[in-house]
């Protein structure tokens, strides 16, 4: 999937190729403009409503939790996305979301093995227009065997400072989190 230098330089929130158009450590790290027919597509459509709880900011990917649509108030399953900045990499699978007047809460991240797993029938429509629109952009869907490989101790201990994700697999080193 990726060579140990590109997952490295993931890690470390750099371009996993020096050609990849986005970068966390440049002022104008260019999200917009590489993932903005993206972004539009999975907040702004017809199919699903999207609580975008990751742009980027504190990230080094972008989150959506894609629900069905018409709720001003929501508890159930969601499908929850996650885009690296770093690489060409998208994970998504079935989480739990709750929506409130004023609140938001969900399950977190998935576990390796549910990649691109939903088992939730009212999912399956909201899953094969994200599928669609995730084509769109030429993302590739993180495998699950290099998803669960332990990260490195170096990174790991990294991370368990700084990371919201709690975990020491690959998974939680391509989609990091900080305070």
């Amino acid at each position: 999937m990726l060579t140990e230098e590109e997952i490295n330089r993931i890690f470390s929130w750099q371009p996993y190729r020096e050609d990849w158009p986005v970068d966390r450590n440049k002022h104008d790290d260019n999200i917009v403009s590489h993932y903005g027919k993206l972004i539009d597509s999975l907040t702004q459509n017809n199919f699903f409503d999207t609580y975008y709880s990751e742009d980027g900011g504190l990230g080094n990917y972008l989150e959506f939790i894609c629900y069905p649509i018409g709720h001003k108030t929501y508890i159930g399953n969601a499908i929850l996305v996650c885009v690296s900045l770093c690489s060409p990499i998208v994970a998504y699978g079935q989480t739990g979301f709750h929506k409130g007047i004023d609140f938001t809460a969900w399950g977190g991240l998935f576990a390796p093995e549910n990649i691109g797993y939903i088992n939730d029938t009212a999912l399956t429509g909201i899953e094969t227009k994200i599928k669609g629109i995730l084509s769109k952009q030429s993302l590739v869907l993180l495998d699950k065997d290099f998803a669960r490989k332990p990260l490195p101790d170096e990174v790991s201990k990294n991370l368990q400072y700084e990371n919201h994700n709690k975990g020491n697999l690959y998974l939680h080193g391509i989609f990091q989190k900080t305070d």
